[in-house]
């Protein structure tokens, strides 16, 4: 790392001392910024987060994507901008070189960020010039711009540096990992191996113009303030998107709230009654012996805005899985015996008895009768998979939804080194 130090005129001996000590000091305040960086909350937005385990579907990715490209084009804007700040011509040539590879090199349609519009069209099915930016995104790609544009240029390059290209690698593989989890397959995922491949060498650059200026006082505040700006404001424009999301998601069923009319209307009798004996639709079953666990759960195929309504049962002496999910389920016991555990409580149940389980509580319904138990689990689902952008469905253990999370993480894992 080309850090700049000035050297007192003294012995060879002394001079050597006050090198090592000035380049200890800067290597601990490097950590410090490192650590910065690697801590903020930005790493744990909701946004991120659901994509790093598969929570977003393709038409929400679209969504997110669609509105990320207002800075995606932006960005040799931003390169730009540092360049004009940066006083070492040495410096603006490397970050010339960087401007170079975003435009595609001798190959403009090979540009970065028409590499991401291809993207956009080809694997989301989004056309980039109908896109209609939201208030927060060109808040987000104006800001960024003011930022990377400052006339101290230790704040603009660590902005750039540690608060952007930076996290390149690690944010990317994030969304890599939600995109490819939700059916993009790897050959169209070109700009984010791009970027997770070179761009560590783009911050290696940006961060060695912060360091030249390690000598002027202020100069760590300067760089810890210029870096918490860059992930504040990606992380307010994360939770932007995923407030978005969430709207999306809801505002079909408050319309319907709203309109005053029923339901009902045009529905067939089947789907407002249904007849015991009549036909269900099963949702999943297991068995896990050294767990005792036995049962299966149907669907009533009932259609309700918000309600959800399941048969399950449980032969006697078995019990279903501990778990817990975002909606709220009310359990009317109809035949059998036995007790429910929520959480840390446990409470004796038969034939007529109810039980709520709240909202991500872990529970368990356990037969200890000599007879099979079927109760009923009036759920709120249809709510809560629109309300929670990520995986409302079951959190069970050893379930096929339990595994898929459980191989998202160990991606992540795999490409971060973490």
């Amino acid at each position: 790392m080309n850090a700049l130090v000035t050297l007192p005129r003294h012995s060879t001996t002394t001079a050597t001392a006050s090198l090592d000590a000035s380049t200890d000091s800067l290597s601990v305040q490097l950590a410090a910024l490192r650590a910065l960086q690697a801590d903020h909350p930005f790493w744990r937005c909701r946004l991120l987060t659901n994509m790093a385990v598969g929570g977003l579907n393709r038409e929400e990715l679209s969504y997110v994507f669609s509105q990320y490209h207002l800075y995606s084009s932006s960005f040799t804007r931003f390169i730009a901008a540092v360049m004009a700040s940066c006083e070492s011509d040495l410096f603006r040539s490397q970050l010339s070189e960087n401007l170079w590879e975003e435009g595609g090199g001798c190959a403009p349609e090979r540009r970065h960020a028409q590499i991401f519009r291809n993207f956009l069209k080809n694997s989301l099915g989004v056309d980039p010039t109908k896109i209609e930016y939201e208030p927060y995104t060109r808040h987000f790609a104006r800001e960024y711009l003011n930022q990377a544009s400052v006339p101290s240029p230790v704040s603009a390059a660590a902005f750039l540096s540690l608060g952007t290209e930076g996290i390149v690698a690690r944010m990317y593989t994030s969304m890599r990992t939600g995109l490819r989890l939700a059916g993009i397959p790897d050959n169209e995922l070109e700009f984010f191996d791009i970027h997770i491949a070179c761009d560590d060498a783009h911050a290696a650059t940006l961060e060695d113009l912060m360091v030249s200026y390690a000598d002027q006082p202020g100069w760590f505040e300067a760089c810890a303030g210029a870096l918490r700006a860059a992930l504040d404001l990606r992380m307010e424009f994360f939770d932007n998107l995923f407030d978005a999301l969430q709207r999306k998601r809801l505002v079909p069923m408050l319309q319907r709230m709203q309109q005053h009319k029923s339901l009902a209307h045009g529905v067939e009798d089947t789907a407002i009654h249904h007849r015991a004996g009549e036909a269900t639709v099963g949702m999943y079953a297991n068995t896990v012996e050294k767990l005792n666990v036995e049962f299966t759960v149907e669907r009533l195929p009932l259609a309700g805005d918000v309600l959800d309504p399941r048969m399950v049962r449980i032969p006697a002496g078995k019990f279903n899985e501990k778990h817990k999910h975002a909606h709220e389920t009310v359990i009317h016991i109809l035949e059998g015996a036995g007790q429910v555990v929520v959480d840390d409580r446990v409470f004796p149940v038969s034939a007529g008895d109810t039980v709520l389980v709240p909202r991500w509580a872990m529970h368990q319904t356990q037969n200890l009768g000599e007879t099979a138990m079927k109760f009923l689990a009036i759920t709120d689902f249809k709510l809560s998979q629109r309300a929670y952008v990520g995986d409302a469905t079951d959190y069970r253990m050893h379930s096929d939804i339990d595994a898929r999370r459980q191989r998202a993480h160990e991606a992540v894992q795999v490409e971060t080194g973490s």
